[in-house]
């Protein structure tokens, strides 16, 4: 199937100045970069420890559902340290700062489930380069998920909307690793008809062995267990309060976290159209395949730093190793250089309406031969133009379509 990606003519010259337009961006923040970032992470690191300090005391103290007052906390540090920390640092974001060397993507240990070298080279030298890439983006489908017609169809796919919502989402954290180590491309050739076919495969080249990858994931997985299941019930139990309530209370932060992430994810993909695989070899269409290939949704500062700043998803993949505290601002030049070139900017009303429409998506192509109708209709509505009111046309078709 052909998919037309955005191009405000096809010439190389609108191209290269689309290039330069966001490369000046770039020049413009990174200028600018200093103590303001290193306090604003070592911020977010206090606060985060705060809240776990709070939540873990009143989960351990209080008695029976009254426990489950210190479950928001414990929630917030979860989070914090698994998006706005734990993601943003491993994308590199502080490596340029010397004073922070614990902020540093290779030194860092994310208070997550996954192994990090595992994610450095699927997440950030995969998905991030080839976004939206037919067999080459991973994050396209996450195991199984079929949200575009060119994924083979099988009776799994039926059942895909209550499969994620219910068993994956709520363990999310916990499935990346299966992705990055290559542990799902086994199931796909072993169980689906067409094995792979339509599907991001770990590169032979990145790929481990079966002992190194349990190793790997192993050893990310337990120091979670570790601490959330076997220290925290064993320190209740050896000062006299309830195990039980400690286990449950730490296992509910656990589903809330990863259904967070999960939705706050999946809504910021767009899956349409899908891109070309050339687009890599010239910058400014590489620039053009992000914009693309990603939608925002609306929401404050605050809850920006709850979403990890994904509901900028867009200015995160343009510039996904600038510290993300730093994307509202940068949102503001990325439309004026949208609103000049004609270019897309994606943006939802709020997080539910994104996560609705991702669900549509899921549900539509849960279905074989989905109708084109259906397709369009909901491509149309998967996000609308944040800065259309000033658009005089919207960005017209590529000379040459991707043909994926």
């Amino acid at each position: 199937m052909n998919q037309p990606a955005s191009n405000p003519s096809g010439a190389a010259d609108d191209y290269e100045e689309i290039h330069q337009a966001f490369e000046k961006i770039k020049q413009k923040y990174r200028a600018d970069f200093g103590e303001k970032d290193v306090r604003y992470i070592k911020k977010i690191r206090s606060n985060s420890r705060i809240f776990e300090v709070i939540g873990r005391s009143l989960i351990h103290v209080l008695p029976g559902p009254f426990a489950l007052i210190g479950v928001p906390f414990l929630f917030l540090h979860r989070n914090l340290e698994a998006i706005e920390i734990g993601h943003n640092v491993l994308h590199g974001q502080y490596d340029s700062f010397d004073e922070i060397p614990q902020f540093h993507a290779k030194n860092f240990r994310w208070k997550a489930p996954v192994d990090e070298t595992s994610w450095r080279q699927e997440h950030n030298a995969v998905h991030h380069v080839h976004t939206n890439v037919y067999e080459k983006d991973p994050d396209l489908n996450h195991g199984f998920l079929r949200v575009n017609d060119q994924v083979p169809h099988t009776k799994l796919h039926y059942f895909q909307v209550p499969i994620y919502l219910f068993l994956f989402y709520p363990f999310m954290l916990y499935n990346f690793n299966a992705q990055n180590l290559g542990v799902v491309d086994k199931f796909r050739k072993k169980y689906f008809p067409e094995g792979n076919k339509g599907y991001a495969v770990v590169d032979e080249a990145l790929r481990v062995s079966k002992a190194e990858g349990m190793k790997r994931h192993k050893r990310a997985v337990r120091r979670i267990w570790a601490k959330e299941y076997f220290v925290f019930p064993l320190l209740a139990l050896l000062t006299g309060f309830g195990v039980i309530k400690v286990f449950l209370a730490n296992l509910l932060a656990d589903v809330m976290n990863s259904y967070w992430i999960a939705l706050t994810i999946q809504a910021t993909h767009f899956t349409e159209p899908l891109q070309p695989e050339d687009a890599i070899k010239n910058k400014g269409k590489w620039y053009v395949s992000q914009l693309d290939s990603s939608v925002n949704f609306k929401g404050n500062r605050w809850q920006s730093i709850l979403w990890g700043h994904l509901n900028y998803q867009v200015e995160h993949h343009l510039f996904p190793d600038f510290p993300s505290h730093r994307y509202p601002d940068m949102a503001k030049d990325v439309k004026a250089v949208c609103k000049q070139y004609n270019l897309p900017y994606k943006c939802n009303n709020s997080w539910f309406s994104a996560i609705r429409k991702f669900v549509g998506a899921m549900w539509t192509y849960s279905f074989k031969n989905t109708p084109a109708s259906d397709r369009t209709a909901f491509l149309d509505k998967t996000a609308s133009l944040n800065n259309a009111a000033s658009l005089s046309k919207t960005a017209s078709v590529n000379k040459e379509p991707a043909n994926v």
